[in-house]
């Protein structure tokens, strides 16, 4: 029960942060495969371990929802004193999360290196796609509540949860290419508030997030079967772009800035080996 909270805990995290995926922090955690098993799984009609699935689901939203609502403030101190640091821990995390997912989902697997390219050509698009670097702030004042808004809610929700699954793929990039991060990332942060229009807001975008989920791990659970070295080779790429793109070229890096930079990566493979024993 541990794991799994703190692997939803890690995801949680991931997913508010542009560019840093979900669906790696599951590859860390080794609980990608039992992830996608158990929400396919659930749906099949005489599956003995249905209740045993859910559990773990339930186990790991939760986790997911402490992540995503109680370090939102802590990971914003962190870009605030510590901005490319920070990102060069992830950058660990993705990097040293690599020869786990070989290990333990490509195994004997034969890899296409022009799957790998392709899923590598769609993190550098998506990324190309990203508008450049605003101001995100929390905004005081939200939409009207009308059933557009609601469908449009729904939408955000099932785009988020549709690439929270996917290594390598960045729920929050995704959304901040449509232009709906920060309304997304204000709901999030005003939640405390209990405002009616801000939890209206929130039970829909949780609502598309839960068919986003459903609908990722059947498409990814049907690929697997179809062309399982395709997919995970493609996955592949997902996760290598990823720690490429997350690189801030626009820094001015010194000798101390370096230091401290490898000393994050170190770090954020200290942490994948940490996690992986403790999985």
């Amino acid at each position: 029960m541990l794991r799994n909270l703190i692997g939803g805990i890690a995801i949680g995290i991931a997913n508010i942060i542009p560019g840093v995926s979900g669906g790696t922090m599951m590859v860390i955690l080794g609980l990608f495969q039992k992830t996608m098993d158990a929400i396919s799984g659930f749906f099949q009609p005489h599956n003995p371990k249905r209740k045993e699935q859910f559990l773990f689901l339930l186990q790991v939203l939760i986790g997911a929802a402490i992540g995503l609502i109680g370090f939102a403030k802590l990971l914003n101190i962190l870009f605030e004193e510590y901005p490319t640091q920070t990102i060069y821990w992830f950058i660990g995390l993705v990097v040293f999360s690599i020869p786990l997912f070989l290990k333990a989902e490509v195994k004997d697997e034969k890899l296409s290196w022009l799957w790998v390219a392709i899923g590598m050509a769609l993190i550098f698009a998506i990324n190309l796609m990203a508008p450049g670097s605003e101001e995100g702030v929390v905004n005081p004042t939200f939409p009207a509540i009308t059933p557009l808004h609601c469908v449009l809610m729904v939408a955000v929700g099932f785009v988020g949860g549709f690439a929270m699954l996917m290594p390598g793929v960045s729920g929050s990039m995704v959304l901040l290419i449509f232009g709906q991060y920060y309304l997304f990332k204000s709901y999030v942060a005003a939640v405390t508030s209990f405002a009616p229009d801000v939890l209206l807001s929130l039970v829909f975008i949780a609502i598309g997030i839960g068919l986003g989920i459903v609908t990722s791990a059947i498409v990814t659970n049907a690929a697997l079967k179809k062309n399982k070295s395709a997919t995970l080779s493609f996955i592949l790429g997902l996760i290598i772009a990823s720690s490429m793109v997350l690189i801030p070229f626009d820094v001015s890096y010194d000798l101390g800035m370096i230091v401290t930079c490898l000393m994050a990566v170190g770090f954020g493979g200290l942490i994948v080996s940490l996690l992986n024993r403790f999985a």
